[in-house]
């Protein structure tokens, strides 16, 4: 809509121009001037004349049509989501939802090993100096608490 609204202005000026221009070409004459001067001319003359304005006009209407033309394939297009960005999109949450989840039952299997190891191997990963700094290891009597579903 505003482009042809400001074409619609564009071409209103330019009339406006042409306008004055003519107004301008002849000033100081009265309508009785006008009058007396439009029998001197012969019909030819003046249809040479109107054909000359409507060239020019033309040529303004077609650059103001390249111009818009130029002006319309260097914008950006708004990108619309598309259904299947929207599914790529629902997908992408539910692989983190998911990952999320086997992070949890890695977690549990951590703690359940942890619970069910001797206490010779517990202190023998010690005492090898392999201070790990998982939670679900050090803190294997907590309970596991998985989160819960959407």
């Amino acid at each position: 809509m505003t482009i042809l609204k400001e074409r619609r202005i564009t071409l209103g000026v330019i009339l406006c121009a042409a306008i004055a221009v003519m107004a301008n070409a002849y000033p100081g004459r009265s309508s009785s001037t006008w009058k007396g001067m439009a029998g001197s001319q012969d019909v030819g003359s003046l249809d040479r004349r109107i054909s000359s304005l409507e060239q020019r006009l033309y040529s303004i209407e077609t650059r103001i049509n390249r111009l818009e033309q130029s002006a319309i394939s260097q914008r950006t297009p708004v990108v619309q989501p598309s259904a299947r960005d929207q599914e790529i999109n629902l997908l992408q949450g539910e692989i983190q939802t998911l990952q999320l989840r086997v992070n949890e039952i890695e977690c549990g299997l951590v703690k359940l090993d942890e619970r069910t190891t001797t206490s010779a191997v517990r202190e023998t990963r010690r005492s090898d100096g392999a201070r790990t700094t998982d939670p679900c290891r050090l803190n294997p009597a907590t309970p596991l608490r998985l989160s819960t579903r959407p």
